[in-house]
């Protein structure tokens, strides 16, 4: 089995070995077995849909919180795809350690000023991911047996649409899960190390900065002409959603956008601005309606608020500490 130097080398041959893996001083091989045997025993009793689907859109959040299967993908997350995320390029952000959207805003900075945004949006973008694509991600990118594959991918994946519809049997990553914002990282990596390939070749000399936070991408370059960014953003559109035939990512037109920083440019709920980031619009209008809420309360409710304000406060720290780092 061929494998790529930028894959993480997992090599996972079986259950036994998988048990082995995610087993600790505190939690037995015996014990890891014996949770992977109850999940596959009982996996859809272990997973719902969250409230905050939206079945008009077609994007349906699963959640296994309070199960064995929840306990049971977060041990995968942390001991078999965490540990290799200093392994992912530097312009790949979200479900990454220590690389925030806070992070992911600041980096569009750049080091140039006069900068152009370009937003791109992946549609439905965990819908887009096929179990069989989790299956080659852990069996040709990172030399698990494919039976082990197999293992891993059907504890990350779910039936398309809502549960219990049988309308489709097809099976997708499971957007929600603990393991789906780093997977859905790793089995596009081909397709995102090739726009970062072209923003550079097409922006050469401005400057050019790339982010990718899961399913949203920010482009930013400095003194970069309107027919030039929007050259670069339909070769990106392309690139998503043909680069890879066995991974098509369909982009929502209606979300992409190129504005200028000085127009008031916004990416991750984040106002980029000259040499700094700041909160946007509508992190504003929420502090506001706070505040507001705030002075006509009492009591326990207006504890609560209070605590949500110093929430708010901690998080303008986090982005002034980020601006200073620079």
């Amino acid at each position: 089995m061929q494998t790529n130097s930028r894959y993480p080398i997992i090599n996972i041959g079986s259950k036994n070995e998988l048990a082995k893996r995610l087993s600790s001083k505190n939690f037995s091989k015996d014990k890891s077995l014996e949770l992977i045997n109850n999940v596959l025993a009982n996996f859809d009793k272990y997973w719902y849909d969250s409230k905050k689907s939206d079945p008009e859109k077609q994007k349906f959040f699963r959640s296994s919180v309070g199960t064995p299967l929840h306990k049971l993908l977060k041990l995968i997350n942390a001991k078999i795809l965490k540990v290799y995320d200093k392994s992912l390029p530097e312009f790949i952000f979200g479900g990454v350690s220590d690389r925030n959207h806070i992070l992911a805003a600041r980096e569009l900075i750049g080091n140039k000023n006069d900068r152009t945004l370009l937003k791109i949006d992946v549609s439905r973008f965990f819908e887009q991911i096929t179990m069989q694509r989790i299956v080659r991600f852990f069996h040709q990118k990172c030399n698990c047996s494919l039976r082990a594959s197999y293992l891993l991918a059907s504890l990350c994946c779910v039936p398309g649409g809502q549960k219990d519809s049988s309308a489709n049997m097809q099976k997708y990553l499971a957007r929600g899960f603990p393991t789906s914002s780093r997977l859905a990282v790793w089995t596009n990596l081909d397709t995102f190390l090739r726009l970062k390939w072209e923003t550079n070749k097409r922006l050469k000399n401005h400057d050019p900065k790339i982010v990718i936070f899961v399913d949203d991408i920010g482009v930013s370059a400095s003194r970069v002409d309107i027919k030039t960014i929007n050259c670069l953003k339909e070769s990106l559109i392309g690139l998503l959603e043909s680069y890879d035939i066995n991974q098509p990512l369909p982009v929502n037109h209606k979300k992409t956008e190129i504005i200028a920083f000085k127009n008031g440019a916004e990416h991750l709920g984040m106002r980029l601005g000259k040499n700094k980031i700041s909160i946007g619009r509508k992190t504003i209008s929420n502090k506001s309606k706070l505040n507001n809420s705030i002075k006509t309360s009492d009591g326990l409710g207006k504890s609560l608020l209070l605590k949500k304000k110093a929430a708010y406060y901690q998080y303008l720290k986090q982005i002034e500490q980020v601006n200073d780092m620079a």
